[in-house]
């Protein structure tokens, strides 16, 4: 089991909240344990699954948007990563390849 930081953005619309809901209750469905959600769409979760799986596993619940950003980043040992809508892919690659 890995420890993994789930960021997201979602663009604003006249489904956001419905979005916002459907979005937060696949982050939780998909944590196999405890999830901690105290700060504005960033969770912690743990999960048996890697970085992409539990990305794809969020995605599939949720009807995401083409300026909806979700960000997984595996803070274990196996330190992978998955994303799905970041404009900034290169920075970001840079970015985080420093851990």
């Amino acid at each position: 089991m890995a420890l993994f930081a789930v960021s997201f953005m979602l663009e604003d619309g006249s489904d956001y909240n419905d979005r916002y809901a459907a979005l937060t209750k696949a982050i939780e469905n998909a944590a196999d344990g405890d999830v901690w959600s105290e700060t504005s769409s960033f969770y912690l979760v743990n999960s048996t699954r890697n970085s992409v799986g539990l990305k794809d596993e969020i995605t599939a619940a949720v009807e995401m948007q083409d300026g909806d950003v979700l960000l997984v980043i595996n803070l274990s040992k196996t330190k992978g990563h998955a994303t799905s809508g970041v404009a900034k892919k290169a920075l970001f690659k840079k970015l985080i390849d420093q851990r």
